[in-house]
């Protein structure tokens, strides 16, 4: 195609990617929490949707959002899917369970407020509330889930073993969950045992192995033993992925390891599922989510504790 046929072509193609990034929505907000000023970023492909599922994105401890939001694709991956992805931000990194951070609930009551006036104000469907946490906000998430097992549909981590800390103090409801490892991870030790620290790598503290953490989970949910295993292949990464169905009562257990990989979101190539050198584990994460939501058994208990944290401001 050449002459003018081809710089119509163009001005058709810049013309739909310009109607394209209109639809998506994106904005800094800001919510008061205990006379602190707390942000995230809120992002939606469909601005003014209602009662949409939400996720959750939890930065690392020195990442922080706009890094995550740009090398990641997690929120396009989440905006295919239809939901809407809000990425809070702790500017010292997320208040986990390690001792060296210091057990202050200040982020436990953001992530209580985000959610809370989220729903209220009907942007997001309480029966679907997801959340993603890398590194520090991994570990955040365990902490999430051993003091607020109620809140969340569906969980997952990535780069992230359990604190020694959380392992031995936390218990609690089933909370489906979904744990990523890289395979060549020199920070977050996959044998567990000292999380690399500096100046440029974050408090450390001691973690246990990634397969403890798995087992401390599938106990936790009372997931079959025996998983279903499939292994994906992309460019030079095995990806084995190990699902752990629920049992009765109980609740599933997704187990990824990305092989030939380090301390860093899983994804490369371009975002193209026909491509067999592309790759984003968000798309593990979305297919675990994919049919996941409170039971009505835990709504009563859900509606109750929010309505306590509304009598006592």
């Amino acid at each position: 195609m050449t002459g003018p046929l081809f710089v119509l072509a163009v001005a058709l193609l810049v013309v739909l990617w310009l109607l394209w990034r209109s639809r998506r929505s994106v904005r800094w907000s800001t919510i008061n929490v205990n006379g602190l000023e707390r942000r995230y970023l809120l992002l939606s492909s469909a601005p003014g949707a209602r009662n949409k599922p939400l996720l959750l994105c939890f930065h690392g401890g020195l990442a922080g959002v706009k890094m995550l939001v740009r090398t990641s694709g997690i929120a396009e991956v989440g905006q295919r899917q239809g939901y809407t992805v809000v990425f809070p931000e702790a500017k010292d990194g997320w208040i986990d369970s390690r001792p060296e951070r210091g057990g202050s609930a200040r982020d436990l009551d953001f992530i209580d407020a985000l959610l809370d006036s989220l729903i209220s104000s009907n942007q997001v469907d309480p029966s679907r509330l997801f959340a993603l946490g890398i590194s520090n906000g991994g570990l955040f998430l365990y902490r999430m889930a051993g003091e607020r097992p109620q809140r969340f549909a569906g969980l997952a981590t990535a780069l992230a073993n359990m604190p020694v800390a959380e392992q031995s103090a936390r218990s609690g409801p089933p909370v489906p969950i979904a744990m990523i490892f890289g395979s060549r991870d020199r920070i977050m030790p996959r044998e567990g045992g000292s999380i690399l620290r500096g100046p440029q790598l974050g408090a450390g503290g001691e973690v246990v192995s990634a397969q403890t953490t798995l087992r401390f989970w599938l106990m936790r949910n009372g997931a079959e033993p025996a998983p279903q295993l499939r292994r994906v292949v992309s460019g030079d990464h095995p990806i084995d992925v190990e699902d752990y169905f629920a049992g009765p009562g109980g609740a599933p257990v997704r187990y990824i390891t990305v092989g030939n990989w380090g301390h860093r979101w899983p994804c490369w190539g371009e975002a193209s599922s026909t491509n067999s050198d592309s790759f984003n584990a968000a798309d593990l994460v979305m297919e675990f989510f994919s049919n996941l939501s409170l039971s009505s058994r835990n709504a009563p208990a859900f509606a109750a504790a929010a309505g306590e944290r509304n009598a006592h401001g």
